[in-house]
């Protein structure tokens, strides 16, 4: 095997340790009980918490709490649940983090009812399924007639990234047997899937019109399709989240690099590499491995993990710093610049815990 597709396995359990420690500063540094949307190294300082990855970070809280036997992390995911509780609007919505933002969020909204979800498997606290179905009505109450969800977005534009809402959707629906979640859920893959160009690039998959999208929303997209395809049981949205997997394999260096972004045709339209988007692409990689078996994934998964394990400082005095996971390599990138976002830690745990229980030939028990 070629030394890039390796990784050490007490080097990956300190790093996989030092990213856990980075996000609960990241939660102490908030002072209201969620985590902070991260740290900005010129400025030096952290920003508000941010709901929406507070909520989805509950998940690989409480496998890295199962896996390192961890206590104390599940102790914190369900700190974070009850954050969330107080942050959701009366008809079950989440608001987005910047500015005192009073409108609900689909995507957030979709992203915490994650957390809740998985709060509510380990606590058996009905208040988190309430908090959940409440979520889940009030998006299936809100979507279009098309599929997507054109009101409350961020930005005011309509992604394919809800793709992961409908996931969550369908994650709910398994609980609740509330046939509106899983029906909202599937329309929503199915508009997705008309988004789709043969060769597994997403229109409509960037946060603004008229740019391109980064591989953080393009995995975001495959992940709700496939996630949604294993559910269902349907082979079509598996397919399409393999087509934008295979892809980025195709386009990953020896070195584990990918472009930030990719134009239509999947051309790389950027320098830098956003970290976040290949801890994704590492871990749905990891997935396909389970299921398919191609070699190519799970090598594919250790290269890109250590590139982004290249990038993560042990050492530092600044605790901003130390143990967390960067938006873009080089850090003035074009994604999350100067910044360590919150959700870049998160993937960058699940793509450990996943990598890690895979090689046991066993699986996750949270999702999200």
């Amino acid at each position: 095997m070629p030394e890039a597709a390796t990784l050490a396995v007490d080097d990956t359990q300190a790093r996989l340790q030092a990213a856990l420690e980075w996000i609960k500063h990241a939660q102490q540094t908030s002072g209201d009980g969620g985590i902070s949307k991260g740290y900005h190294v010129i400025r030096r300082r952290w920003s508000p918490s941010y709901p929406e990855t507070t909520g989805y970070t509950i998940p690989s809280l409480l496998n890295a709490a199962l896996v390192l036997d961890r206590p104390d992390l599940q102790s914190l995911a369900l700190v974070l649940a009850d954050y969330l509780l107080r942050t959701a609007t009366t008809e079950g919505a989440v608001v987005h983090w910047t500015n005192g933002s009073l409108q609900p969020i689909v995507f957030d909204t979709g992203q915490v009812l994650f957390g809740w979800l998985a709060a509510y498997e380990a606590s058996q606290d009905a208040r988190y399924l309430e908090a959940a179905t409440r979520a889940g009505n009030w998006l299936a109450a809100n979507q279009d007639g098309s599929g997507a969800w054109t009101k409350y977005q961020h930005l005011d534009v309509v992604k394919t990234i809800d793709t992961r809402v409908a996931w969550a959707l369908l994650e709910l629906y398994g609980r609740t047997q509330q046939e509106s979640h899983r029906q909202a859920a599937v329309r929503n893959l199915e508009w997705a899937l008309r988004q789709q160009d043969v060769d597994g690039w997403f229109r409509n998959c960037a946060f603004r019109n008229g740019v391109d999208p980064f591989t953080h929303t393009l995995v975001y997209t495959a992940e709700g399709l496939f996630e949604s395809g294993c559910l269902l049981n349907d082979e079509r949205y598996i397919a399409s989240a393999i087509r934008t997997a295979d892809a980025l394999l195709a386009r990953l260096h020896s070195n584990g690099w990918l472009a930030s972004t990719y134009s239509s045709g999947w051309n790389a339209t950027s320098r830098s590499s956003c970290l976040t988007g290949n801890c994704q692409a590492s871990r749905l990689w990891l997935r396909l491995f389970t299921l398919r078996g191609k070699p190519a994934y799970t090598e594919g998964a250790k290269r890109a993990i250590k590139f982004v394990s290249r990038t993560q400082n042990l050492k530092a005095s600044n605790l901003g710093v130390r143990g967390g996971i960067a938006g873009s390599e080089p850090i003035y990138g074009r994604y999350e610049r100067f910044k360590y976002p919150n959700w870049a830690a998160k993937f960058y745990v699940d793509a450990l815990l996943t990598f890690q229980v895979t090689q046991n030939g066993g699986g996750l028990r949270y999702v999200g």
